[in-house]
C-alpha cells in the first residue's frame, strides 16, 4: 500500500471525526493560525455564514493527534469543498472523498449543515431497528444511548426516550465524556498500524453517534458511514490506479449527480451506470452437517471448536479476499453466519481473479473436507446509480446468483482445464477401500491403526482446550502452504489459504498485533477485537461434558438442545427498510444482528432480569454456535425452556419489538443420546414453528406463541409448589396424572366437539381435584383454585397443558422415567 493510497482511506475513514469533535462543547480557537485557517479553507461560505465547521474540527484533530499525517489531514478537511486544494493532485483525491462520503449516505447533493434539525448535541441516533416496518404500521422510534461498545451491550439497548439516549444529561456533557475517553485511548494507538487499529476504535466509540443529524432521522451511525466511505474511497482509489477513472469522470459524476431529481432515471449515456464496482458474497456450505455430523459421547469437546473453525474460515476467506486486491477490514461489509460480503472495485482483472480464487479455496476446501465442506463465491456489478436508489435490490439479486451457484459447488474444478484433478477429487473415491478403523467423532477411515481418532478432529479437540483459555488470537497473512495429501489438521487448512493463526494468553509477547477476545479494551495492548460465544465451562472454570451439563438438571438428570434463528431474515433486507436502503443502513442492520448473536449472547447471565430469583440457569450452558442469525445450545433440559424465552424478550427489545425468533427444543431421552440427532430433531422442531405461524417455540412436539408462555410457566409454578409443598403439605404425585388426563381427554374429544369437552368430564376433573382440596390449606386452595382457572376456562381445555404438565412433572421427579420419555 503506497503512502497516497494510505492517506486517502485515513482521510475517509476520519472525514466526518470533526462531528463527534464538535458536538462535545469545544471551541475552535480563532486566534491560532491553524484554527484559523481551518475555519477559512475546510468550511463552507452560504449567505455570509459559514457552515460544514465540522470539517475545522477534523483538521483540528488531525494536527493534535494526527500530526505525522498532514496530506491525510487536508484530504479529509476538504470533503465539503474539494476545489479548495492546493494542487490538482489533491483537488483530484479531495473529491473522490467527496464522492465517497455522498455514495455511503445516498445523498445526491452535500447537505448544508442549516438543514439540520435543532441542536445536534441533543439527537440522539435513531435505532436502524426503529426504520423496520413490516406491516405498513407507523413505526415507534426508539434511540440509542450514547455510550461506547462492550461485549454484554448492557447499556446498548435501545430506549424510548430521547433524554435517557444521554443518560438524563445535557448531550454535550455526555459527548464530552465519550470524547475524552476515546483520545485517552487514541493517544496509545502505534501508528505504524494505524489503519487497522484505529478502525476498531472508531467501531468502540462511534457506533452509537449520529452521522447526521438532518430533517430525515438520524438513523445511520457514525462509524458506519465513516466505514463505508472509507471503502468506497479506496475503491475509487484502485479504480483511478486502473485507468478506469479520471479527474473528468470524477467530476461529471459528481455533476450528474447534482442535478438528479429526486427520483432519477437511468440515461444509458451516463457515467452514473458504469459497473465500476462489484459486491461480493461468500458462503460456506455444509455447516450444519460439519457442526452437527458427530458420533460419539466425546463429541462435545470438538463441538465449539468446528464452530468457532467456521466462524474463523469466513473470516479467513474474507481477508483473502481483501489481501488479493490490496484492500483493508473497511471493505468487508459484514461477516457473520459462515457468510460475508465485500465492496470491490471492478477493474478489468477483478472478475478473473475472483474465478481464480474460487479454484484456490475449492481445491484446499475439498481436499480437505472432502466435499463436507464448501465455499461458494459470487458477485454482482453495481453502479453509482446503484448507491443511490436502492441498494437492498442488489443485495437480494446477489442473494439469488448465491443460491444458484450453491447447487454447483466445485464447479469451478470441472471448468478449471484440469479434468484429471476434477476427477480424482470428485469423482474418485475418497479412500483406498478395506475394512478400516474408523475415527470415533467424525466416522471417517483412519490410516493408523493406533489412533482413535483422526488428525483433524484431534486438531481440533486442541483447538477447543486452548480457545476456551485463550485471551486473543493472532491471524496474520503469510505465504500459503501445499496442504499435506493426508492426515489434514486445522493448522494446515489455515496455512494452504495462506495464514497464520494462534491462540494467544495475556502474557505472550504476540498480543499486540492479536485481537482480543470479548473485550474492546484493547488500545495500547492489541490490535484489535473480536466477540466469540464461547461459553463451554462452569462458574468454577471447568470444562463442561454431557454428563456434566445433566447433572445440574432440576429433577430428571438429562440435557437438551436449544436452536432459534431470526424470522422473516429474507423480507428484512428486501422490503424492511421501506426506501432508506442505501449501503449504510443495510450494513448498519446486517452488522446488529452479527452483534447481537457474537456479543449478546456470549454473555448469556446478562440476558436474566432477575438474576436472584433464577437458580443459576446459566450455569451449565454450553454454546455450541452463535453467529449471523442463529444460535445453537446445550444445557440441563430443566434450563432451556426458561432460557429460550429470555433469549426471545432480549432479542426482541434489543430490535425495538420488529423482530422475532423462532425456536425449537429437543430433550435428550438418554444422557449418551448423540449429538447430532438431538441436533438433527431440535432443527426439526424449529422448522415445525417457522411452519406454523413463526414467532414461535416447538417442545415437546408442539408448538406455541411465545406470548403463551407466563400462563404456561404459571401452571408449572402452581404444579411444582403443590407437589412440593412449598406452602403445606405435600400433594400426592396423582395431581399430574389427573391434569395428564384432562389434556387427552381434550384431544379424544377434538374432532368430535371442537369447542370444549362434555360436561360430565369436566366434572369427573373437579371431582378428583375436590379429593385433594379437602387435605389443603387456606393458600395452597387458593393456588389450587389458580390452577382449575388456568386449565379449563369456559370449558376450553388450556391448549399447552400438555407442555405445562410434563415440565412440572420431569422437575418434581428424581432420576426416574417420568410420565412419558423426554422428547
Amino acid at each position: 500500500m503506497n503512502d497516497e493510497y494510505q492517506n486517502v482511506i485515513l482521510a475517509a475513514l476520519f472525514h466526518d471525526i470533526g462531528k463527534f469533535y464538535q458536538r462535545a462543547g469545544f471551541k475552535l480557537n480563532l486566534g491560532e493560525s491553524a484554527d484559523s485557517y481551518a475555519y477559512t479553507a475546510y468550511t463552507k461560505k452560504s449567505k455570509g455564514i459559514y457552515t460544514h465547521v465540522h470539517a475545522a474540527f477534523t483538521a483540528k484533530f488531525f494536527s493534535e493527534y494526527l500530526s505525522n499525517f498532514s496530506e491525510a489531514e487536508v484530504l479529509a478537511s476538504l470533503h465539503h469543498v474539494p476545489e479548495n486544494g492546493n494542487n490538482e493532485q489533491q483537488r483530484f483525491l479531495a473529491t473522490l472523498i467527496a464522492l465517497a462520503d455522498r455514495m455511503s449516505s445516498g445523498e445526491r447533493q452535500d447537505r448544508d449543515e442549516q438543514e439540520e434539525s435543532g441542536n445536534p448535541q441533543e439527537e440522539p441516533l435513531t435505532s436502524i431497528f426503529s426504520l423496520v416496518n413490516n406491516n405498513g404500521d407507523q413505526t415507534k422510534e426508539y434511540y440509542q444511548p450514547l455510550t461506547y461498545l462492550e461485549p454484554s451491550l448492557d447499556s446498548f439497548f435501545p430506549v424510548e426516550n430521547r433524554q435517557e439516549a444521554f443518560k438524563g444529561r445535557r448531550g454535550e456533557e455526555a459527548y464530552r465524556e465519550l470524547w475524552n475517553n476515546f483520545i485517552q485511548e487514541f493517544q496509545k494507538l502505534n501508528h505504524q498500524d494505524i489503519l487497522i487499529q484505529a478502525y476498531y476504535l472508531l467501531y468502540k466509540y462511534t457506533l452509537s453517534i449520529p452521522a447526521a443529524v438532518y430533517k430525515d432521522k438520524p438513523d445511520i451511525s457514525l462509524f458506519h458511514h465513516l466505514k463505508t466511505t472509507a471503502a468506497l474511497a479506496a475503491c475509487l482509489y484502485i479504480l483511478y490506479q486502473s485507468g478506469k477513472i479520471n479527474n473528468n469522470k470524477l467530476n461529471q459524476i459528481i455533476h450528474e449527480l447534482t442535478s438528479l431529481k429526486e427520483t432519477p432515471l437511468r440515461q444509458d449515456n451516463s457515467p452514473l451506470i458504469e459497473e465500476d464496482f462489484l459486491l461480493v458474497s461468500g458462503d460456506i456450505s455444509g455447516i450444519q452437517d460439519f457442526i452437527y455430523n458427530v458420533t460419539s459421547e466425546k463429541a462435545l469437546k470438538g463441538l465449539r471448536a468446528r464452530s468457532f473453525y467456521l466462524q474463523l474460515l469466513s473470516e479467513i476467506l474474507a481477508r483473502r479476499i481483501l489481501q488479493e486486491f490490496n484492500l483493508t477490514e473497511v471493505n468487508l461489509l459484514y461477516c457473520g453466519g459462515g457468510n460475508f460480503y465485500i465492496i470491490l472495485p471492478n477493474t478489468e482483472q477483478t472478475e478473473a481473479r475472483l474465478n481464480s480464487l474460487q479454484r484456490e479455496i475449492d481445491e484446499i476446501l475439498l481436499s480437505a473436507h472432502k466435499g463436507q465442506l464448501a465455499t461458494v463465491l459470487s458477485w454482482i456489478p453495481v453502479t453509482y446509480y446503484d448507491f443511490f436508489h436502492d441498494f437492498a435490490h442488489i443485495w437480494e439479486n446477489l442473494g439469488k446468483s448465491l443460491l444458484i451457484k450453491k447447487r454447483k459447488k466445485f464447479a469451478s474444478l470441472a471448468s478449471s482445464g484440469t479434468p484429471s484433478l476434477f476427477q480424482e477429487i470428485v469423482l474418485g473415491p475418497f479412500e483406498a477401500g478395506g475394512r478400516k478403523k474408523s475415527c470415533q467423532i467424525c466416522g471417517e477411515e483412519i490410516d493408523e491403526e493406533n489412533r482413535e481418532r483422526c488428525q483433524l478432529c484431534e486438531s481440533l479437540i486442541e483447538f477447543s482446550n486452548q480457545l476456551v483459555n485463550a485471551s486473543s488470537f493472532l491471524l496474520e497473512a503469510q505465504e500459503p502452504k501445499p496442504l499435506p495429501p493426508q492426515n489434514v489438521t486445522l493448522t494446515d487448512i489455515i496455512e494452504s489459504l495462506g495464514f497464520r493463526f494462534k491462540f494467544l494468553r495475556k502474557t505472550d509477547r504476540e498480543k499486540f498485533r492479536a485481537l482480543i477476545i470479548n473485550s474492546t479494551d484493547f488500545a495500547g495492548q492489541y490490535r484489535g477485537f473480536t466477540f466469540v460465544a464461547r461459553k463451554a465451562r462452569t462458574s468454577q472454570g471447568e470444562i463442561l461434558t454431557l454428563e456434566d451439563i445433566a447433572a445440574h438438571a432440576v429433577g430428571v438428570k438429562k440435557w437438551g438442545v436449544l436452536r432459534a434463528d431470526v424470522d422473516h431474515l429474507g423480507n428484512l433486507f428486501r422490503t424492511g427498510l421501506g426506501k432508506n436502503k442505501t449501503i449504510s443502513r443495510i450494513s448498519t442492520l446486517s452488522s446488529m444482528l452479527a452483534l447481537y448473536f457474537s456479543a449478546r449472547i456470549s454473555q448469556l447471565d446478562y440476558l436474566i432480569p432477575h438474576k436472584e430469583e433464577v437458580n443459576n440457569l446459566t450455569e451449565a450452558i454450553y454454546i455450541a454456535y452463535s453467529g449471523g442469525d442463529d444460535l445453537f445450545l446445550i444445557g440441563p433440559w430443566s434450563a432451556l425452556v426458561d432460557l429460550a424465552k429470555y433469549i426471545y424478550d432480549d432479542f426482541t427489545k434489543f430490535s425495538c419489538y420488529k423482530l422475532k425468533l423462532s425456536a425449537g427444543i429437543f430433550f435428550s431421552p438418554t444422557r449418551k443420546f448423540p449429538i447430532y440427532q438431538a441436533a438433527a430433531l431440535a432443527g426439526e422442531a424449529e422448522d415445525k414453528a417457522k411452519n406454523e405461524g413463526r414467532d414461535r417455540l416447538t417442545v415437546f412436539g408442539e408448538s406455541l406463541p411465545w406470548s403463551c408462555y407466563p400462563e404456561i410457566k404459571a401452571i408449572i409454578n402452581l404444579v411444582v409448589s403443590l407437589l412440593k409443598g412449598e406452602k403445606g403439605k405435600e400433594l400426592p404425585r396423582s395431581l399430574i396424572n389427573i391434569l395428564y388426563n384432562v389434556y387427552l381427554e381434550k384431544e379424544l374429544t377434538k374432532k368430535q366437539k371442537p369447542h370444549g369437552i362434555p360436561m360430565e368430564r369436566v366434572w369427573r376433573f373437579y371431582y378428583s381435584l375436590k379429593k385433594l382440596i379437602d387435605r389443603l390449606n387456606e393458600q395452597q386452595r387458593a393456588d389450587l383454585e389458580r390452577l382449575l382457572e388456568l386449565v379449563i376456562t369456559n370449558y376450553e381445555v388450556y391448549p399447552y397443558l400438555n407442555i405445562a404438565t410434563r415440565i412440572a412433572d420431569y422437575l418434581t421427579r428424581k432420576d426416574k422415567e417420568a410420565l412419558n420419555e423426554l422428547s
